[in-house]
């Protein structure tokens, strides 16, 4: 049994919600990627437009519901009990009205709900500031509310690059001000030196990040020739600043860190280096739609996800007072890798893709046939990474104990 004040209790079942979302997340991009087989085994069952929205729903609820948490752990005892325990059950009572009706088309409206939820969170701690790292958090949330309303009022290409800002700078933006503030956590390096570098790396991350949405809209050649070298450098420079606090370990035994360690790179490989093969007009309309674009996105998804799960890993530790790790390595190796893979096989996909219909001129109902063999090894690392999360929900909630709430 441990003993946590109301607003330990509250952001522990925030923690707990999720991992469950996580959970949902996880058996939506399973299910929808047995429809890339050619003879798809879900069709009589479930159409995959109802499990690509329920898939879209619960990846954005986790990842907002871990920010959220992030944010009032960061905000401490400068933020009201009755504040924390007011957006707790309101975020607790939109996910599960989100969850429910996210089979049916109401984008629109729960995007809008969410984004109310998001102000309302900015409103009440806008005075709440701690850090550096706690503005970052409110400007990503700011970032996120904007993109999920401008989703809405746009059309064709820049749809997508709404979509791709959400991921590319959105998210890892609020990310950045939950790493950075981590990283004191996990690290010796002085807190100095990570507000500077935070005001750098966010800085770096927010013009790579707005280039390779602007690719989606199409670049001048001049411009992505210039971009070229400069977005993988800001990523490179993002991973230098996240591996000088990894060599520089304290005592903490959570497994944060590591999941740290997984969104660097992911955020590496999926911007540093697929985002400048985007925004290079020909190749970038040759990846439209396909799985090199899917790969992309997978690891833009990704790097958050495991800012997510570190937040979950550092706050159930500190919440429950022991200085030992709540999930295993066995999950924290199943995603890296699961993810990682699947980003690599999806890409190989992809070109296949291109190949085939752009040289070899082969019909979309003959094409999932000729991709079998990368479909099934790519089916096998999205297996490996759901079962890591699945892994993680099972050694989290095993772990947790009673929790008995003191009055202060």
């Amino acid at each position: 049994m441990i003993q946590l004040s109301p607003r330990g209790k509250a952001i522990y079942q925030l923690l707990d919600l999720t991992v469950a979302l996580l959970l949902l997340y996880g058996a939506g991009f399973c299910a929808s990627a047995l429809f890339q087989l050619p003879s798809p085994p879900l069709t009589d069952i479930i159409s995959v437009e109802i499990i690509e929205r329920c898939t879209e729903r619960a990846f954005q609820l986790t990842i907002l519901s871990g920010l959220i948490a992030a944010g009032l752990m960061m905000a401490g005892e400068r933020l009201s009990v009755h504040s924390v325990l007011s957006l707790r059950r309101i975020w607790t009572a939109l996910a599960i009205v989100s969850v429910a009706l996210s089979p049916f088309d109401f984008k629109a409206a729960l995007d809008l709900a969410a984004a109310l939820a998001l102000l309302l969170t900015l409103a009440l701690s806008y005075r709440a500031v701690v850090s550096v790292s706690f503005r970052a958090w409110q400007t990503g949330l700011l970032l996120i509310v904007l993109s999920l309303i401008a989703a809405h009022l746009l059309e064709g290409r820049a749809l997508y690059a709404a979509r791709a800002f959400r991921l590319q700078v959105a998210f890892p933006i609020a990310g950045l001000g939950v790493m950075v503030w981590l990283m004191r956590r996990y690290s010796r390096v002085e807190a100095e030196w990570a507000a500077d570098g935070l005001c750098i790396t966010a800085l770096l991350v927010f013009l790579a990040g707005s280039l390779i949405s602007l690719g989606r809209l199409g670049l001048a050649p001049t411009v992505s020739i210039g971009a070229t070298p400069l977005i993988p450098l800001c990523y490179i420079i993002l991973a230098g600043h996240s591996y000088h606090a990894l060599s520089s370990r304290n005592e903490n035994a959570s497994l944060a860190s590591h999941w740290i360690a997984a969104a660097t790179l992911f955020w590496l490989v999926g911007g540093g280096f697929l985002g400048t093969l985007s925004i290079q007009p020909a190749i970038g309309e040759a990846m439209r739609a396909t799985g090199l674009a899917a790969a992309q996105d997978w690891l833009a998804m990704w790097a958050p996800l495991a800012i997510v799960l570190a937040i979950v890993n550092e706050g159930a530790t500190s919440l429950r007072g022991d200085n030992r790790r709540v999930t295993g390595y066995v999950p924290l190796w199943l995603v890296a890798f699961g993810a990682g893979l699947a980003s690599i096989v999806g890409a190989c996909r992809g070109v296949a893709q291109i190949y085939l219909r752009e040289l070899a001129a082969a019909e979309t109902t003959a094409m999932a046939a000729l991709l079998l063999p990368l479909t099934a090894v790519w089916i096998i690392c999205l297996s490996a990474a759901g079962a890591g999360i699945v892994i993680y929900a099972l050694g989290f909630w095993l772990r947790r104990t009673r929790i008995m709430v003191a009055e202060r």
